[in-house]
C-alpha cells in the first residue's frame, strides 16, 4: 500500500514536469496534471493537500532552476577592478548557459517574467536574494551606489533574451538558437562589462580611491 502511494505520487510529481516543459508553467492545473499522469485527480489533494502542494512536491524533488556559483566577494575584496568585473560576466555567461539549455528552466523564467499562474518557486526566490546580497557587496567594493539597477537591466534582459532563444527566435537579424547569434549576445554583454568597468575606473581614478 505504501509503495503504491509512493509510485503515485512519483507519477503526479513527474507529470508536473512534463506539462511545464511540454505545455508551460500556465497550463498549470489539475486536471492536466492528473490526465497526464493517467491517476484520478482525487489523489492530488488526498497526497498533496491540491496544485500548490504538488508544485511544492515538484520543486522539492526536481532542480529546474540550474546555477552557477556565485563570485566570492572575500576574495574579490583583494581583487583588481579589472578582476572584478571580468568575474561577474563569467557568471553571468556561465549561469545563462545553464537556463538556455534547460527547458524548465527557461519555463520558469517566462513564469516569473509574466508571472504565469503565479508561480512561485522558492529556490527562485532565494536566488534572488542571493543575488541582491551579491550586487550590494560588490557594489561596496567598488563603491558605487547604481549595482541594483544595473543588475536588474542586465539580468532582466538575459532572461528575456534566454526564454527567446528557448523559443528559436530572431531579434535584429541574430538567431538566438544558434551557438552563433548567442556568442553575438555573449560578446555583446562583456562589452556592457567592459564599458562598466571603464566608466568605475575613471570615477575611482579621479577621486583617487582604490576599490574597497
Amino acid at each position: 500500500m505504501l509503495r503504491d502511494r509512493a509510485q503515485t505520487k512519483k507519477r503526479l510529481i513527474e507529470a508536473v514536469g512534463q506539462v511545464i516543459t511540454e505545455d508551460g508553467f500556465d497550463q498549470l492545473g489539475i486536471n492536466r496534471v492528473s490526465s497526464r499522469a493517467g491517476i484520478n485527480k482525487v489523489l492530488i489533494y488526498r497526497y498533496f493537500g491540491g496544485l500548490p502542494g504538488l508544485i511544492e512536491a515538484y520543486f522539492e524533488s526536481s532542480s529546474p532552476v540550474k546555477s552557477a556559483p556565485l563570485p566570492d566577494t572575500e576574495q574579490l575584496k583583494d581583487a583588481s577592478l579589472d578582476e572584478i568585473f571580468d568575474a561577474c560576466y563569467q557568471f553571468l555567461i556561465t549561469d545563462y548557459r545553464l537556463a538556455r539549455n534547460n527547458p524548465e528552466a527557461g519555463e520558469l523564467l517566462r513564469a516569473n517574467l509574466l508571472n504565469a499562474g503565479n508561480v512561485n518557486h522558492p529556490a527562485a526566490a532565494e536566488k534572488e536574494n542571493q543575488l541582491q546580497q551579491l550586487v550590494d557587496d560588490l557594489s561596496g567594493i567598488v563603491n558605487t551606489g547604481n549595482g541594483r539597477a544595473f543588475a536588474a537591466i542586465v539580468l532582466s534582459g538575459m532572461s528575456l533574451l534566454t526564454l527567446l532563444s528557448q523559443q528559436k527566435r530572431t531579434i535584429f537579424g541574430i538567431d538566438l538558437s544558434s551557438e552563433e547569434g548567442w556568442s553575438q549576445i555573449e560578446v555583446a554583454a562583456k562589452n556592457i562589462y567592459r564599458g562598466a568597468y571603464l566608466v568605475a575606473k575613471e570615477r575611482l581614478d579621479d577621486r583617487g580611491e582604490e576599490p574597497a
